[in-house]
């Protein structure tokens, strides 16, 4: 049996920077989170008692599911990333004829 990064074309273990990227977008999400569901650490944030109701910062935005700019950023990576992956040659297989010579005449007819 192949193994799976065989058969993908791939890699199995992700490159250094791959796993860095991975960990920076997992920590801003849940940084993003955190601070969406607790008010006092997102005014701590601002440096404010109490937050401001028109507040435009990429924390209301998140929780509000405005993620433009994210979405940019996501697209952008994917294209980075395929143009780094290249795709496994396709390996043909090609059975043995049923017979050595083609048969001498046709069915019969009757």
């Amino acid at each position: 049996m192949m193994p799976p990064s065989a058969i993908h074309g791939r890699r199995a273990a992700a490159r250094p920077w791959q796993r860095l990227v991975a960990a920076a977008g997992v920590s801003v999400v849940l940084a993003l989170t955190l601070l969406a569901v607790c008010p006092t650490l997102h005014a701590w944030l601002h440096g404010e008692k109490h937050l401001d109701p028109e507040d435009d910062c990429a924390v209301v935005l998140f929780a509000q599911g405005v993620t433009p700019g994210l979405a940019i950023l996501v697209l952008l990576a994917l294209v980075l990333i395929r143009r780094d992956v290249k795709p496994a040659p396709l390996a043909v297989i090609v059975e043995a004829p049923a017979f050595a010579l083609p048969p001498v005449c046709g069915p019969p007819l009757g």
